[in-house]
């Protein structure tokens, strides 16, 4: 709804692998349908809510995303937020830092 955050927050992951960057997007909307969340990555899917409004968008910016995501080797994933809201989570292959000599 209009007047509430965003979230933005980036961060490393250690998950024993290589390591990785967390993007992490959240809002404090009405969030996703639970059954809605994979399908919400699909082009053109709009969950019912969105289909409704005026201005419900295309569904094509999280399909865009998860693809471009995907070809540089990441992962994007969705949850509803505790106390309302939706999560979307970014993770990235993220160069290894080193320290200064």
């Amino acid at each position: 709804p209009a007047g509430t955050p965003v979230t933005v927050t980036l961060g490393p992951v250690s998950d024993g692998d290589a390591p990785r960057a967390r993007l992490e997007v959240r809002d404090h909307g009405p969030g996703v349908p639970a059954d809605a969340l994979q399908d919400i990555f699909r082009p053109f899917y709009r969950v019912a809510d969105a289909r409704d409004r005026h201005s419900g968008g295309t569904g094509l910016g999280l399909a865009i995303t998860a693809q471009a995501v995907r070809r540089h080797s990441g992962r994007i994933s969705a949850e509803n937020a505790p106390g309302g809201g939706l999560i979307v989570r970014i993770e990235l292959p993220a160069a290894p830092t080193s320290s200064p000599p």
